[in-house]
């Protein structure tokens, strides 16, 4: 069957509609002419595989890692950086219109990453043993089994070089016996910082001989074993100090974060008697930002460490107008309208899976404004429309690029009290 595919859906495939059939098509991109096989027909859409590149999109490129076509690490890598805007224009503006009922949503242009490659400051590799070797690589696109890589161009320099280091290491012990499962790579700009991670149920100090040989030929003093102690890894953002360890959530690409914070405050409008509310606070990254142009600020995060390192990172900062306590957004919210409690301001930055069960509560809060910052536009807009039917309206929705040569969209977005 011959289709066109005419845009891409968020996860990455190609749209193609004919004779009132719609198809996703597994590598796809937007103007290919494309024969397909079918692989999954539901009725009203099939999904597809190409079975040959009739004529290839304009903006089809050829991707700048090898085993780009494996790893499902990437999913964009051979389409050009512009279209990649487009595209997940179109997904953002798209989804607020089928889900959110948002057709004329106020979605500003997307802000592109400074770097098309070479943004992102941590990865977690898995490592596995196999025909007397070591290798360490990320999952097939699709699929459970993995691919090994020596290097990663969507990595930072420094995280780029130490994957390379370690590879290395790991090909010169040839020992089968370490439980070894994943390792974590992060970097603040300056230096690299290795975690490993044993495999389940296993105890970790069985891995403190390879603790030794990476210390000893990857040049790092930063190497340490989860469940022993994390190694504290302090970067800096804007001016300000974080201490961060491996298992605690970070933003990946830096430019991009520092970038979301400003449009943050921006939008915020704060004052010396505004209050503030962060939910979903992590280690502070809005948080202490926020504390210093306002007169207090909550946060709530559910990880006891995130919350350990909130509180460092507060008092690094001198920032003393601010608390971070260790809950559930849904419980925090049900005891602060318990105690009648009330914020000018509401940021909050969800999972995935976005803030479905603290919506109504949040509403009670009675804030003026809300920041939503979402990574998943699905969720997003669901949540939108719910806040929409509870008397807050869009007013802006600013969407930028943190994965480029993937499918994921950032977004923060703007709500006022209608």
């Amino acid at each position: 069957m011959q289709i066109e595919i005419e845009s891409l859906a968020f996860g990455g495939a190609g749209i193609a509609k004919k004779d009132g059939k719609v198809f996703f098509v597994i590598g796809g991109l937007p103007k290919d002419v494309l024969e397909i096989n079918i692989i999954k027909d539901k009725g009203s859409y099939a999904e597809a595989v190409i079975a040959n590149i009739i004529e290839p999109s304009p903006d089809r490129i050829e991707p700048n890692c090898p085993v780009f076509k494996l790893c499902g690490g990437c999913q964009l890598q051979n389409l050009t950086y512009p279209a990649q805007l487009r595209e997940k224009e179109h997904i953002l503006k798209e989804t607020m219109g089928r889900i959110g009922g948002m057709h004329d949503a106020p979605l500003e242009p997307i802000v592109s990453s400074p770097k098309e490659f070479g943004f992102r400051n941590k990865v977690t590799l898995s490592a596995w043993f196999y025909k007397g070797q070591w290798h360490l690589g990320y999952n097939q696109k699709g699929s459970t089994r993995k691919v090994p890589i020596e290097s990663c161009p969507i990595s930072e320099e420094i995280v780029d070089k130490t994957i390379t280091k370690i590879s290395n290491v790991l090909s010169s012990l040839g020992d089968p016996h370490f439980p070894l499962d994943k390792i974590h790579i992060s970097s603040n700009g300056v230096k690299s910082q290795i975690t490993l991670v044993p495999v389940h149920n296993r105890k970790g100090d069985t891995l403190k001989t390879l603790h030794r040989h990476l210390k000893r030929h990857t040049e790092t003093e930063n190497v340490s074993i989860a469940g022993i102690g994390e190694t504290e890894f302090e970067f800096s953002i804007l001016g300000n100090k974080f201490i961060t360890t491996p298992s605690a959530f970070t933003q990946v690409n830096s430019s991009i974060n520092e970038l979301m914070i400003n449009t943050v405050l921006e939008w915020a409008e704060l004052n010396e008697n505004t209050t503030v509310l962060d939910l979903y606070s992590g280690i502070g990254n809005f948080s202490i930002p926020l504390a210093r142009a306002s007169k207090e600020v909550l946060g709530i995060e559910i990880s006891k460490n995130s919350v350990k390192l909130a509180n460092k990172n507060a008092e690094l900062n001198s920032v003393k107008n601010i608390v971070f306590q260790n809950a559930s957004s849904e419980d925090a919210i049900a005891i602060l309208n318990d105690q009648e409690e009330k914020f000018d301001l509401v940021v909050l930055d969800p999972p995935r899976e976005g803030a479905k069960e603290i919506i109504s509560g949040l509403v009670k809060l009675n804030p003026e404004k809300i920041i939503y910052i979402s990574c998943d536009p699905a969720t997003l807009a669901r949540d939108l429309k719910k806040l929409g039917e509870l008397g807050y309206k869009v007013q802006k929705v600013q969407p930028f690029d943190m994965f480029p040569q993937t499918f994921h969209i950032e977004s923060v977005t703007l709500l006022a009290k209608s």
